[in-house]
């Protein structure tokens, strides 16, 4: 378990784990997987029914998964963009899904406001930008959509606005949304620990899940050590959903990597900008994600998200060299006076992919098994709506939130290997050559169907 500090610059500050579970427990609620997900759902199922006896199963450490190696941005977006989500569920949805979202932003401010949890939120903002012109039209078209849709909080960029934000020889055009946090993950996932530790969550650390069975009108989880017994259970596993035989066809686990420099002297800030400490996302297919941490460094992360054979997911994959060298050459081509900056830290992990790019939410065995995985790399802020949508799950409860167009939906399946080896594969380089020539025309049939080749 001492491995978890090498997995990324969050997971180095210093934690004390939990216990293991060590014998068998009766509970109301099991949760699985120590991650946002698990511990939102466990918060807000606590805040509806105080009673509730409620224990958490985590393999690793809290926060080993995406939740403590992911940029720590907290946005609204859910899909490709707001594009995208209206096509497919209609404008409709698409505005109570981005509401949504955008409350759970302002909802993890407040929790960490409440419960005195220092994770470094900031909400800065976020400029979605175009770094050649093959992305000004997505931009456009972005800004064109949230108008339509009558969001609040959008404003267009032109270059001569946005250079002056963010100096970048590289910038077209942005637009800049209110709604958006940085903050560090890690923090928040042990703060969230710390939180429903102390309303009485058990919460066992070091625990593998060796199955998941509904027996005798109740759900047993067994682990090396131990046994609980649940009358519902909830997975909240994300990208290692692929585990788990009743869900592994509607996830695949890409590993999203990330760069980290070390604190930029005050000059280099000076030559860049950037005072407004916004987060940033180009429009290319394979995108760039960049934020200034809270003691000055820049984490750049993106480029690439490659598929391992066989759904795989593992350590070994948490370090690509190929990856991390050109993410440091794009950044450097970001920032030319960057050139010389040293780097510190490079890290990876697996991000949970859906057909449709969307989260999924639902129930199976019979209303007792509840699971929410999915978040396609945007995970920070959607898994605290994620958390309160599997809460309503649990206690029956139909609301606002169980009525957004990705709950209780047919999910597509992925087709199993070797086709689906070939087919994420086909599709990844396409859409990689297509960033690299910085294309304006449509994908290639090949990338269209390949994108949806679960449905």
């Amino acid at each position: 378990m001492g491995d978890y500090v090498t997995r990324s610059f969050w997971l180095e500050t210093a934690y004390s784990p939990g216990p293991s579970l060590e014998g068998d427990r009766s509970v109301d609620v099991a949760i699985v997987g120590g991650g946002f997900t698990g511990f939102w759902t466990a918060y807000f199922l606590k805040r509806t029914a105080p009673t509730l006896r409620i224990a958490l199963i985590e393999r690793e450490v809290v926060g080993y998964g995406a939740s403590g190696r992911n940029g720590g941005f907290a946005m609204t977006l859910l899909n490709r963009g707001l594009n995208d989500m209206v096509q497919a569920f209609g404008e409709s949805a698409a505005r109570e899904a981005h509401r949504a979202a955008a409350a759970s932003v302002d909802g993890i401010g407040a929790f960490t406001r409440e419960h005195r949890v220092e994770c470094h939120y900031e909400k800065t903002g976020l400029v979605a930008l175009a770094s050649d012109p093959s992305q000004v039209p997505r931009i456009e078209a972005e800004y064109r959509q949230a108008e339509r849709l009558g969001l609040a909080g959008f404003r267009f960029l032109d270059r001569t606005a946005l250079q002056a934000s963010v100096h970048s020889p590289t910038y077209e055009c942005g637009v800049r949304e209110e709604t958006c946090a940085i903050l560090d993950p890690a923090r928040l996932v042990r703060g969230l620990r710390r939180v429903v530790t102390e309303l009485g969550v058990e919460v066992f650390e070091s625990t593998p899940v060796d199955e998941v069975r509904t027996e005798s009108g109740r759900v047993t989880i067994r682990t090396p050590n131990g046994v609980v017994r649940a009358d519902q259970a909830v997975l909240a596993t994300n990208a290692y959903s692929v585990q788990f035989p009743a869900i592994h066809r509607y996830v695949i686990p890409i590993y999203s990597y990330i760069v980290l420099t070390e604190p930029l002297a005050p000059a280099l800030w000076d030559a860049i900008g950037w005072q407004g400490r916004e987060g940033l996302e180009d429009r290319r297919t394979y995108l760039h994600y960049y934020r200034p941490t809270n003691d000055g460094r820049i984490l750049f992360g993106g480029e690439d998200a490659p598929y391992y054979f066989g759904s795989s997911v593992g350590p070994s994959h948490d370090r690509n060299p190929e990856v991390f060298a050109r993410l440091k050459d794009d950044l450097r081509s970001t920032f030319p006076p960057l050139a010389d900056v040293r780097f510190t830290h490079a890290w990876g992990g697996p991000v949970g992919l859906t057909v449709r790019f969307v989260p999924t939410f639902g129930t199976l065995e019979g209303g007792r098994v509840h699971y929410g995985f999915g978040y396609c790399g945007h995970g920070v802020g959607p898994t605290h709506l994620g958390g309160q949508i599997l809460a309503d799950l649990v206690t029956g409860r139909r609301t606002e939130r169980t009525d957004l167009c990705f709950v209780r939906t047919t999910a597509l399946p992925f087709p199993p290997e070797p086709l689906r080896w070939l087919g994420v594969t086909a599709a990844r380089r396409a859409l990689l050559r297509q960033d690299r020539e910085q294309r304006t025309k449509d994908d290639p049939w090949i990338v269209r169907a390949m994108m949806r080749f679960g449905g």
